[in-house]
């Protein structure tokens, strides 16, 4: 008898729920201010009225409002989301947070007991929802994900909702300071029945996965009648820390910004950004691209093909150790001053001193955690460094050398091609 019972207390455990009260308050909160804020209009695929939860939702990841706009959109029904660690402990939000049931993802380790959190939750009836590309947006694509997600998906037997938000990134650039008010569109739409993904195979589930995600901002606005406008004061601000290589002079980590300019500080090129989010041409400058897009994906060929070359791009900066993610001891040093240097060899740092190079783990992953223009978490083994650059465009060199070499090794471009996209 006793061993029965300790067999059923051991056989589950209990899925914790969204605190409902805690959960329709900041809900019913949330819906009059992004009203006020942005003007959300929502679109519903009716076939959610027929097909019932609970869901597992996707969204495109374009700033850090978007599991909000998601629960409003899927506002009928508590949902569970997916978050990363440093988001859920952060000290000022794990109280709250804690009654949302957050499921906490943890980068550089395998989550088995993430992916068993999620399982049990959609079993026991409660929707939850994941971002598949892991990191906010740099320059408003789409960031490159590998098939975590589809097999997930493949596993849950469960329909699968996407909710993507147009006007997201505009509203909350990767690289600003602080969100702007303006205008924003979300698509709710059923993505997979839960017949489809037990009848499709991983690759296929990943390229309808993937042409759902591929959104951005830039070509909405384009589709618009009116471009929608965006509320900032200093609509260019920090936008040197993603596009900083000079166009006109044909130098990296040049560019500067301040209020609604982005110029070089080494020669006469300069350029606005106005309310759209697009550019315009400063008095005697050109403006040979569109938006930051446009002058993000031209920044990244320029890199991809600097290193191809045999170019090397250096930076001084500060290592500090982060944490330790193995059972090997920790390094002796807690803080390192020295140089990253960035080449088709890899990425390492020579420290000040008589210290020996640290060889460190780049285009691995098709996203680094980072603060754009900030900082940027790299891995030396089990060991993870979180590194300051001095260069404020130095981050993006290495966010953008690891996606290129992610996308190249995981052959990731048949996704976008053409035909997957119409």
């Amino acid at each position: 008898m006793a061993r029965q019972t300790h067999k059923q207390s051991s056989v589950k455990k209990e899925t914790v729920a969204p605190k409902r009260f805690v959960y329709s308050f900041f809900l019913a909160l949330a819906r009059a201010l992004f009203w006020f804020l942005y003007r959300i209009r929502y679109e519903t695929d009716p076939q959610l009225t027929i097909v019932p939860g609970p869901y597992f939702i996707v969204g495109n990841h374009v700033s850090y409002l978007d599991p909000i706009i998601c629960a409003m959109a899927m506002r009928k029904e508590p949902i569970r989301f997916v978050s990363g660690q440093e988001i859920a402990n952060t000290k000022m939000l794990r109280p709250l947070l804690k009654q949302f049931a957050i499921i906490e993802i943890k980068p550089f380790r395998v989550n088995f007991s993430t992916t068993k959190e999620i399982i049990t939750s959609i079993q026991d009836g409660l929707s939850v929802a994941l971002y598949p590309e892991t990191q906010r947006s740099i320059a408003g694509d789409i960031t490159p994900f590998g098939p975590a997600t589809a097999k997930l998906i493949k596993h849950l037997k469960a329909p699968v909702v996407s909710v993507i938000c147009h006007g997201g990134y505009l509203g909350w650039p990767r690289w600003a300071p602080s969100l702007r008010p303006g205008k924003m569109e979300v698509e709710t739409k059923l993505l997979f029945t839960a017949e489809e993904t037990q009848n499709m195979d991983v690759d296929s589930i990943q390229k309808r996965l993937v042409k759902a995600m591929y959104a951005d901002d830039y070509t909405w606005q384009t589709t618009r009648r009116r471009p929608a406008r965006f509320f900032s004061r200093k609509p260019a601000e920090q936008l040197s820390a993603v596009c900083h290589w000079c166009p006109n002079c044909d130098r990296p980590l040049a560019m500067r910004s301040e209020r609604n300019k982005l110029f070089c500080a080494h020669c006469d090129f300069s350029l606005r950004v106005d309310a759209s989010g697009f550019f315009s041409a400063s008095p005697g400058s050109i403006a040979p691209f569109d938006h930051p897009l446009d002058y993000a994906r031209w920044q990244q060929e320029k890199t991809e093909q600097h290193i191809k070359k045999g170019g090397r791009f250096e930076s001084f900066a500060r290592l500090e150790f982060l944490e330790n993610v193995g059972q090997g001891q920790d390094p002796d040093h807690r803080e390192l001053v020295g140089k990253l240097v960035l080449s088709s060899e890899g990425l390492q740092f020579l420290p000040n001193g008589e210290m020996a190079p640290i060889d460190l783990l780049i285009g691995d992953s098709p996203s680094l955690y980072c603060g754009t223009g900030q900082f940027v978490n790299l891995p030396q083994g089990d060991i993870i460094w979180r590194a300051y650059p001095k260069e404020e465009g130095y981050v993006v060199f290495l966010t953008d050398y690891s996606r290129l070499t992610w996308i190249e090794a995981q052959d990731f471009d048949r996704y976008l091609e053409a035909d997957d996209r119409t």
